[in-house]
């Protein structure tokens, strides 16, 4: 088995197609993730993730758990438990192996390495002070290369009830979009839609549809600013729509056009996000996905001029825990959000055995 040093730098390329699973506990993962994204490593593909900080956690490829690792590729599955090591590097063909631990971590995890059946897999020990000083970073495995096929089989199906979705609200909320639309003609003129450049997946720039609740002229004075509640710049039917969230919905048009979906991480403007990416490193991998009409901080109340550090762990957390009937889940809370103002989510009560 081929080993490489134990410090970040001295990761390298192959150019022979090969196939990378990094191996971490979340926090030192995290860490190595914003080494990761700076450059790229050609012919490379993130092929999983295994969480050496769960060994408790059972999985299957392409299901459950997943971690965003760059933000301009789809983030990659949390395979399972870090005593299934050699099981999981066969099942998944992994020719490289990147460590993100130290310490007695990083010790009980070599007599594993040593275990491995496979002896031309290549190993790298990355350091965790290297990764945290910034020193010695490696370049990045992710690129633009597409993940394991389950993940992408799953994303296929995802897109395909984003579709079906956007067609359905579309249609049935059509003499709804007619009434806002003469509203709003009527009240202060056209242009009835208003469009805004938001930052989307892979941190692409796309053109946000909305109705218009604001004057022509908003941000004539002020520049680019967040709306708040009560906000002045709104027109009488616009700030109506805002409190109802009943502009957000011609975004249902970039979700059939496969620039947004239903459920994610909402799309910021791009001169947010350059300032965010400055204060929170971790920010740019919200962009590992599409973004949401409404999303996992949303419906938690995490959104417009509240905690961006909170908003960022409710997003990762969504992505990580990414499943169908999450989405479902947080689409019912959208409903519930929106009607009732709920913000608030506890787990339903136990019942007390009475004494016998």
């Amino acid at each position: 088995m081929k080993k490489s040093p134990a410090r970040a730098g001295s990761v390298q390329a192959r150019d022979n197609g090969g196939r990378l699973l990094i191996v971490g506990d979340p926090r030192s993962g995290r860490r190595v993730a914003r080494c990761l994204r700076d450059g790229s490593w050609s012919g490379l593909t993130v092929v999983g993730f295994i969480d050496a900080g769960h060994d408790s956690y059972r999985g299957r490829v392409g299901g459950g758990r997943q971690l965003a690792v760059h933000p301009q590729s789809d983030p990659v599955p949390v395979l399972g438990q870090v005593d299934r090591l050699s099981e999981w590097v066969d099942r998944v063909g992994a020719t490289d192996l990147v460590i993100a631990l130290s310490g007695r971590s990083a010790r009980r995890l070599k007599a594993r390495i040593d275990l491995l059946t496979r002896s031309d897999v290549r190993v790298h020990w990355i350091a965790e002070g290297a990764s945290r000083s910034g020193r010695d970073r490696p370049s990045s495995p992710i690129g633009d290369h597409p993940p394991p096929w389950p993940w992408r089989g799953d994303r296929i199906a995802k897109r395909m009830m984003d579709i079906l979705g956007a067609g359905i609200g579309l249609f049935l909320l059509s003499p709804l979009f007619a009434v806002v639309s003469a509203m709003i003609l009527l009240t202060t003129g056209r242009p009835i839609f208003y469009t805004q450049v938001r930052v989307g997946q892979g941190g692409r720039p796309f053109r946000m549809f909305k109705f218009r609740s604001m004057r022509l002229d908003a941000e004539g004075t002020t520049g680019p600013i967040w709306a708040s509640n009560h906000d002045d710049r709104c027109t009488r039917i616009g700030a109506w729509l805002r409190h109802t969230n009943i502009d957000e919905l011609p975004q249902l048009f970039n979700v059939l056009t496969g620039e947004m979906t239903l459920v994610g991480p909402r799309p910021e403007r791009p001169i947010f996000v350059e300032h965010f990416k400055e204060v929170m490193p971790d920010y740019d991998l919200r962009h590992a996905v599409p973004g949401g009409m409404t999303g996992w901080a949303q419906v938690h109340g995490w959104r417009g001029r509240t905690s961006l550090r909170k908003r960022i762990q409710y997003d990762l957390d969504y992505i990580q825990r990414w499943s169908f009937w999450f989405d479902f889940k947080v689409l019912f809370m959208t409903v519930q959000h929106v009607f009732w103002r709920k913000t608030a989510w506890s787990p339903p009560r136990k019942r007390r055995r009475p004494d016998r």
